[in-house]
Parts: C-alpha cells; sequence; structure tokens
C-alpha cells in the first residue's frame, strides 16, 4: 500500500481530487483512500511532532504492512530555488536535534535532488537547503514501520528570499502540488 502524507488540506486538495479519494470515518486526522488503488492520505498539521504522530496512526488503522511505502508531499522554502520546483529529498536534517537520514534512492527518476531541513518554527531564514516543519518527524516515525528504501518526500519549492507571501492565499499553495502532479504521479509509478 502507498500511505502519502501531507502537512495541510491544501497540499492534499489535488491529490484527493487527482486519485479519487474518499474520506474515511476517523477523527484524530483526516484520512482519505482509494482501495483500488491501495492509496492512502493523511492531513497531519504542521510540526514534526504531528507528522510523525499522524505515521503512526495511518500504520495502526491500515494495519501496517513492512513493505508498505510512505510518501511525504509538501511545501518548502529555499533561499532561492525557483517557486514550483519540486525535489526528490535525499538528506533528511532535524535542526534542533542535528540528527540526519539519507533515504535511499533506488528508483530511476530524472527529478533534481536535493536536501531538506526540518525547522520547529518558521522563522522566515533561508538556507542553502530546503526548509520544511514536517519531513523530520515523518521520516523518524516512517522508518518503524517500514525500510528505509520506502520513505520518500517530494518537496515543492512555495517561498525563497524573493517571495514570502504565499501563505496568504491558500489556493497558491493548492495550486503549486496540483501543477506538479504529473511528476508526483510519474514518480510514484
Amino acid at each position: 500500500m502507498l500511505h502519502l502524507l501531507t502537512a495541510t488540506h491544501t497540499e492534499a486538495k489535488s491529490l484527493i481530487d487527482n486519485f479519487k479519494l474518499k474520506k474515511k470515518d476517523f477523527h484524530e486526522f483526516p484520512v482519505y483512500w482509494n482501495k483500488k488503488k491501495n492509496i492512502s492520505l493523511t492531513i497531519s498539521g504542521i510540526g514534526k511532532v504531528l507528522a510523525a504522530t499522524a505515521v503512526s496512526y495511518t500504520a495502526s488503522i491500515f494495519n501496517f504492512n513492512k513493505n508498505n511505502v510512505w510518501l511525504n508531499i509538501g511545501i518548502c522554502g529555499h533561499k532561492n530555488y525557483k517557486i514550483g520546483d519540486i525535489f526528490l529529498v535525499n538528506k533528511v536534517i532535524d535542526k534542533s536535534s542535528s540528527k540526519v537520514w539519507f533515504p535511499s534512492i533506488n528508483i530511476n527518476t530524472k527529478l533534481e535532488q536535493a536536501s531538506c531541513t526540518t525547522i520547529d518554527k518558521d522563522n522566515n531564514i533561508y538556507e542553502e537547503t530546503l526548509i520544511d516543519m514536517e519531513l523530520s518527524g515523518f521520516i523518524e516515525s516512517s522508518i518503524k514501520f517500514t525500510s528505509l528504501e520506502f520513505i520518500h518526500s517530494l518537496k515543492v519549492i512555495s517561498d525563497n528570499e524573493g517571495s514570502k507571501n504565499i501563505f496568504e492565499n491558500k489556493k497558491n499553495v493548492t495550486y503549486l502540488i496540483k501543477n506538479k502532479f504529473l511528476e508526483i504521479e510519474k514518480f510514484i509509478i
């Protein structure tokens, strides 16, 4: 089974629509799935603790299997990458704990790769790595339920030093993910 995780509904909306996911009747986290396609999507909320909790929750309600695939899809910032660019994360750094993970990229893909630093609070400081607030929690929890080669993250640039106002209009976030759906779908296949 493929388990998708996003932080917000605006990141999830186009994935829900395109994969024809239906909401399951759970209350702790919004969970969507398509039984025929064997795909679930959980919306964690913002932050690494919520992401880690949502992974554990998803694994428990779908009777986790060690060969399930976990994919985090979301937006991120970067010092100067162009808004709308998509990256496959090849290194995850937790800023507060200094823990580091290296996803096993054993997939033939043309997606550019980059490292991503997870921060605890949005500080509007951009770095030479991608910046998000969920990925380290997602990966640290996912490795409890599968092996590293089945855990990945795709990040779309939403903001940089030149353009920080993307979040004022939630439709912008939805559009960024929707605009990269073909790349996301190709990666999943």
